[in-house]
């Protein structure tokens, strides 16, 4: 017998008990992973598709909350547009539609001759021509089982699919692009724009870069230029999207400590002779400690690595719902992984340390009595 074969025998003599404590701790590490992941990825995918556009940088409201909820004055795309090194300012809608009263996308509208419709790459169709015409996502298109040609309602409203785009970023594949004049007529906001994508006359470089900026910057104090990286660190939804996720994550890995420490607890008031007999032959306290601190561990071990495999599912399917088309994307890393699996090996061990702590507290001839 040693420190690995005993706990494994142990653990399987009490199927039932360890294996609804092993679910409960991959659960706990799933739903870490699937929230970290998709709030995370929502971040990750405002980055790339804020950049995927063809733009330096982007001028959004001062303390906006969210992408849709930034609102600068078209006038103010003309004096951004003015700044000296501004090859072109161009303002942009972009707003959360409900589609087919049943799918909720990003819907985004780009002004006539500007820069972005550059950027857009076609795999099937052409560029919109009229206000109640639209362009899809490729993955978009997909969830939604739409094609050139075929209808959808954006806000109640019935639009012409004209193309079927392929940009690089996750983000941009799903979003449905429109004329900005069309999208601000349906949104009610005709003389107002969401943020303004600001791309620099070339040749650029990093001194003339932060010139602009700065310069920029002084336009209006209830602005704020960011690249696409700091754009998206700095939106508050998706800080307080990260918080409420990390809280709720980290109370599921404390619930499943306590099954680990009920678990073991049970177990050994139920081996009181069994660990009576290791004393009498020479199993010091400090290593029978160690052994239920090891079973905590196993179960630890086990539990978490069920429960990648059960928060990468449940990421994929919450992004294949229809629902959240174009909203959600599946995104794991290695850094979430450890992160994850870190917490439970540090606090299911943890757990583990008072059981451990009874098991020794009998000497070994009232363990061998079965005395309590």
């Amino acid at each position: 017998m040693n420190l690995l074969s005993l706990p494994a025998r142990n653990l399987m003599s009490q199927k039932l008990r360890s294996t609804l404590t092993v679910l409960g701790i991959a659960v706990a590490v799933g739903s870490f992973i699937a929230l970290t992941g998709l709030t995370r990825g929502l971040q990750d995918s405002y980055s790339q598709g804020v950049g995927d556009v063809g733009g330096d940088y982007v001028v959004s409201q001062r303390g906006t909350y969210s992408l849709v909820s930034s609102s600068i004055s078209e006038e103010l795309v003309a004096r951004l547009d003015a700044v000296a090194g501004v090859d072109e300012a161009a303002g942009i809608v972009l707003s959360i539609a409900a589609v087919d009263d049943e799918a909720n996308i990003f819907v985004t509208g780009w002004p006539d001759g500007s820069f972005l419709w550059r950027s857009l790459m076609l795999e099937q169709g052409k560029a919109p021509a009229g206000d109640r015409e639209v362009v899809l996502g490729r993955t978009v298109a997909e969830a939604l089982g739409k094609t050139v040609g075929d209808e959808i309602l954006i806000q109640y409203e019935p639009f012409r699919i004209t193309g079927i785009s392929v940009p690089d970023s996750v983000f941009n594949q799903n979003v449905a692009v429109a004329r900005l004049s069309g999208l601000q007529e349906l949104l009610g906001r005709p003389a107002s724009v969401s943020l303004v994508q600001i791309r620099l006359a070339r040749p650029v470089d990093p001194q003339k870069a932060a010139n602009v900026k700065a310069a920029l910057a002084k336009v209006s104090p209830t602005i704020e230029v960011s690249d696409s990286a700091e754009f998206a660190e700095n939106m508050d939804f998706v800080k307080t999207v990260d918080a409420i996720t990390s809280a709720v994550s980290l109370v599921m890995i404390l619930a499943s400590s306590i099954l680990v420490a009920n678990t073991l607890l049970m177990s050994v008031s139920e081996r009181v002779q069994e660990f009576g007999i290791l004393a009498a032959i020479g199993w010091t306290p400090g290593r029978i400690r160690l052994l239920v601190v090891v079973e905590g561990l196993l179960m630890c071990l086990i539990g978490s690595v069920i429960g990648v495999a059960l928060g990468t599912a449940a990421m994929h399917l919450v992004s294949w719902l229809r629902v959240s088309a174009g909203l959600l994307e599946p995104y794991l890393t290695l850094g979430i992984i450890m992160e994850a699996m870190f917490w439970v090996l540090l606090v299911g061990p943890l757990a583990a340390l008072y059981p451990a702590w009874r098991v020794t507290r009998a000497t070994p001839s009232a363990a061998l009595r079965g005395i309590r």
